[in-house]
């Protein structure tokens, strides 16, 4: 995986969201790599800026993800727009990745992402390239006959959690397991995969439920321990207790408390963007 050969740039509408996933780049050694928060300007850079990697979240606004791509497929002015779109998303479903394969996307990835599953996933996009289709008044992209490269969808990650031992039988279960492998994460780095298998045991309960705030308060949860390493200890620790506590309290509260359960979710995003920002600085 010759990473050096990556132009990257990140569509991400959350700022710190956006910082975290360019560490997990820089940190694989993608030197050619920036972020941009609107689609506007993403544009703007993309006519001058020969990215071959376009990783964009599938809720940005003013169009979701698969409309964006198909758009920028279609925009002749743009040196790259055959490059490999990557969409990333907290409410993957099978109706999403065939409304992003027939818009010109190259894969989708259902978050919570880890680092592990989103290089790999670049890396399997970029050394398997399949022609690409360029009609006038049709489809625009890679060859759609072999399908879309998924990664991270939640009945993957229900496979894999069952693999690995014992499920959760109810949410607050899952929540209970999920707050033990924090802890024990925090006080040894080797102890990562549990933790993200009981975060992903959660994430499932979200995404079914439709539940938006605990699915953002989640894929924040998992940018936190994909984004770790480099950050001081006591920084991580303080970050997964607010992320824990966080989903704690959204489990807890019931839909009635719209307003409450955003700004849960909003202050979870922030700590983990602020412990991104120790790294970085």
């Amino acid at each position: 995986m010759n990473v050096k050969g990556w132009t990257v740039l990140i569509v991400e509408p959350n700022k710190f969201e956006g910082q975290i996933m360019l560490d997990l780049l820089r940190n694989a050694g993608v030197d050619k790599v920036k972020v941009v928060q609107s689609q506007d300007v993403a544009i703007d850079v993309l006519e001058v800026y020969n990215a071959n990697v376009v990783i964009a979240s599938y809720e940005m606004g003013p169009l979701d993800g698969a409309t964006w791509t198909k758009a920028y497929r279609r925009n002749k002015k743009l040196p790259g727009r055959k490059a490999s779109i990557f969409i990333t998303s907290g409410a993957f479903s099978r109706l999403m990745a065939e409304e992003c394969r027939h818009a010109g996307c190259n894969a989708l990835i259902g978050k919570p992402i880890s680092g592990k599953v989103l290089l790999s996933t670049i890396n399997k996009v970029l050394t398997q390239p399949r022609d690409f289709i360029d009609t006038e008044t049709g489809y625009v992209g890679p060859c759609r006959r072999a399908g879309i490269v998924t990664a991270g969808a939640p009945s993957k990650r229900r496979k894999a959690d069952d693999t690995a031992g014992p499920g959760a039988a109810t949410l607050l279960d899952a929540v209970d397991m999920l707050r033990t492998a924090a802890n024990a994460f925090s006080e040894n780095a080797a102890m990562l995969e549990p933790c993200e298998i009981a975060l992903r045991n959660v994430q499932a309960y979200a995404v079914n439920a439709g539940d938006g705030p605990l699915m953002r308060a989640c894929a924040a949860f998992a940018l936190q321990l994909s984004s770790a390493k480099g950050i001081r200890p006591e920084a991580v620790k303080a970050s997964l207790m607010v992320c824990v506590d966080g989903v704690t309290k959204l489990v807890t509260l019931g839909q009635d408390q719209a307003r409450r359960r955003e700004e849960i979710a909003e202050g979870v995003r922030m700590a983990v963007g602020k412990a991104a920002l120790q790294r970085a600085a």
